[in-house]
């Protein structure tokens, strides 16, 4: 028996086109395991239409216009039409999970759910307060930021999180503490490992940001003389990292051991993880990497190849064997950890872990739920 339908919205794209879609997706595995049916209202990129349609994969995707303009963007802020209409469709709607929605949108959706039975909820992942295009519209992330930090709490009652940081600032909330999840039993943790015996690969999946310290790993890398090793790059091109890092173009140009693979689709990027020997990404340690948690770290972890992180977020609770932790970003440290791996050489030793896996957080979303009805 069907115990209601809850609304999932944000700024996501569905099925699978960034890590916001994959943590919605698999959450909603959570509430059909306890009974609810789920529905989503995600946006799509590179079309301009009006109001919501469905997806054409899935009835229960709902599709928005990603705004491109100022007027657009104040709309999609502070307008709630398209989730009002969706949340319609529907005569059983027990729930509305905001993900990472501007703090507006959020007083705006609960302001509309007001006088109905609907819990209005927050999934929180980051405290964002970047942002590029305009300078009210950069000036506006930072108040934004500011808001949902600080200010979240005193309107929101029940709250999913998803690292101890956040845990902490808003406690005295109802809150459900979820790291980034997959779903053990899909094909795609289940393909072949593509062997190369003759060479240790290290691998790095993600883009360009304000995040990652790429540039730091490709140095290091480089400067390691060794003909066996190789560096695979997903998500990036060599000329967007040359447009990125510029300084670095005769480096790059000249070393024929990394490997740039541009943009790949979610499942091709997983079984190129799987098959590398070890993964590797460094973030500084600044409030919006502390706050939130790398899904690329909980895929690595699934896929049970060893790991080379910086200290970030709550990547400690999880160092086992196969994960080294560097204690800051500089080219030094990162070389030294790359020897050490290559060292170890834990070569074939990977076995899938199920940490990760949706499965494991039923129990505690019923136990928060139970606490909000």
């Amino acid at each position: 028996m069907q115990k209601g339908t809850i609304l999932y919205m944000g700024n996501f794209e569905l099925p699978d086109k960034n890590a916001s879609a994959h943590r919605v997706m698999n959450n909603g595995k959570i509430f059909r395991k306890l009974g609810y049916s789920v529905v989503y209202l995600g946006t799509v990129h590179g079309e301009s239409f009006e109001g919501v349609r469905v997806s054409e994969y899935d009835d229960n995707i709902f599709e928005e216009a990603y705004p491109t303009t100022t007027k657009a963007w104040v709309k999609h802020i502070f307008d709630t039409a398209n989730i009002e209409a969706v949340a319609k469709r529907f005569d059983d709607v027990r729930m509305v999970i905001a993900y990472n929605t501007p703090y507006a949108t959020f007083k705006a959706v609960k302001k509309a759910f007001g006088n109905t039975d609907v819990n209005v909820t927050y999934d929180c992942t980051e405290w964002n307060n970047y942002a590029e295009g305009s300078l009210p519209k950069r000036l506006y992330k930072k108040f934004d930021e500011y808001q949902i930090r600080n200010l979240l709490q005193k309107k929101c009652r029940n709250i999913i999180v998803i690292s101890q940081m956040m845990e902490e600032k808003y406690k005295g909330c109802n809150l459900l503490k979820i790291p980034p999840l997959v779903d053990i039993d899909d094909s795609i943790w289940h393909q072949d490992r593509e062997d190369h015996p003759d060479t240790f690969e290290f691998c790095f999946a993600g883009t360009i940001n304000n995040k990652e310290r790429l540039d730091s790993v490709v140095q290091a890398f480089c400067e390691i003389k060794n003909p066996s090793l190789r560096l695979r790059i997903i998500g990036l091109s060599k000329d967007e990292y040359i447009e990125a890092y510029p300084e670095q173009k005769e480096l790059v140009s000249k070393d024929d051991r990394l490997l740039f693979m541009g943009y790949v689709f979610h499942e091709e990027s997983v079984r190129y993880v799987l098959s590398c020997d070890c993964y590797i990404f460094i973030r500084e340690n600044t409030r919006r990497n502390e706050a939130g948690f790398p899904t690329k770290f909980a895929e690595a972890y699934t896929c049970g190849v060893p790991i080379i992180s910086t200290d970030v977020s709550d990547i400690t609770q999880y160092a086992d064997g196969r994960v080294m932790i560097i204690n800051d970003t500089s080219i030094e440290s990162v070389k030294t950890a790359i020897q050490d791996v290559v060292r170890i050489n834990n070569k074939n030793d990977n076995q899938l872990s199920n940490t990760f896996d949706y499965k494991n957080y039923v129990s505690e979303t019923k136990e928060w739920i139970s606490r909000m009805f």
